[in-house]
């Protein structure tokens, strides 16, 4: 049963996870850490959570990647979208598995509910009834993971919050060194493309920019093609404009292409009128077949998505 209400339940959140986090305030005379910390989420939620939680929930995919990554031991069930049967491939191996059920884009309550988690992180805080509704399950940390911003930047506000920074910092040492690896080597190798994210979305394709695909080409610093509305700075200064059948030619001068795969088949090459569509057809990047296919939830914001977006640009673009 799929809900967005749920009666009035309060679990109490007990016991210690771990060593996931170090807790911001340490405890008694001691030196051990307290059982619960204070915070005021971004949200404006006060809540007392376990200073190591021993069966944290993430509500969305990107929730349960950030949540592993900084350490946290998960509850056994968590969350995935209803059009997914497992975790995403890229995901952490002790992350797929876990029991898993349907949360997206219909909210399964009572299913958070019975997988008993002592600590929720809950990056849906577009959604603004939805806080109050977690609170009641366990302490909930809400932010919103989908404003358009660098998703870096909630996770390390998250973080300090937490008392996770050393373990986030770790995460941003490592991704930062494949950076400059990667963009050495691609000096080295004289490799400069134009590139950009295509989508493909009721009969008009968009050079866009958002996501974490955004952010790889920009930390990359590579040549992203101007159709897309990115700014002098890498990031998006405006909306992409979708483009119709008969205005593909726009997209000339772009040397490769990442899209969207459904069933290991990206989209964009699926549509029988574009396949026929002669403006389509004569770009280089679909004659030399120049079109790489992503999942989708790489798009979201998480560690494992942005660095599995990695990944894929760099065999991509030095094999």
């Amino acid at each position: 049963m799929r809900s967005r209400s749920l009666p009035l339940v309060v679990l109490a959140a007990t016991g210690l996870l771990l060593t996931a986090c170090t807790s911001p305030s340490e405890g008694s005379d001691s030196g051990a850490p307290e059982e619960t910390i204070e915070i005021t989420t971004p949200v404006g939620s006060e809540i007392s959570a376990p200073a190591e939680p021993q069966a944290a929930l993430g509500f969305y995919t990107t929730d349960v990647d950030i949540l592993a990554t900084l350490g946290f031991s998960l509850a056994g069930t968590q969350p995935i979208r209803d059009d997914y049967t497992a975790f995403p491939d890229f995901f952490p191996a002790e992350v797929k598995a876990l029991e898993t059920f349907g949360n997206f884009p219909e909210y399964s309550l009572e299913a958070v509910l019975a997988a008993e988690p002592d600590f929720i992180l809950n990056g849906l805080g577009y959604e603004e009834d939805l806080d109050g509704e977690l609170q009641k399950i366990a302490p909930t940390y809400t932010y919103n993971a989908f404003d358009g911003s660098d998703w870096r930047d909630s996770v390390t506000q998250a973080a300090r919050d937490l008392g996770c920074e050393d373990r986030w910092q770790q995460w941003v040492d490592a991704y930062d060194a494949r950076i400059a690896d990667i963009r050495a080597r691609l000096d080295d190798a004289g490799i400069d493309p134009v590139v950009a994210d295509l989508a493909w979305y009721e009969s008009q394709a968009t050079a866009q920019y958002r996501g974490v695909p955004c952010l790889v080409f920009a930390d990359l610093g590579l040549r992203i093609a101007p159709i897309t509305n990115a700014g002098e700075d890498g990031l998006p200064s405006g909306d992409a404009t979708p483009l119709s059948t008969e205005q593909l030619g726009r997209l000339d001068g772009i040397d490769v292409v990442f899209s969207v795969q459904r069933d290991g088949a990206v989209v964009v090459e699926q549509d029988a009128a574009l396949q026929q569509n002669a403006l389509w057809t004569s770009l280089p990047f679909v004659q030399e077949d120049r079109i790489h296919g992503y999942d989708i939830e790489m798009t979201f914001g998480s560690p494992s998505g942005q660095d599995a977006f990695l990944t894929l640009v760099e065999q991509t673009l030095l094999g």
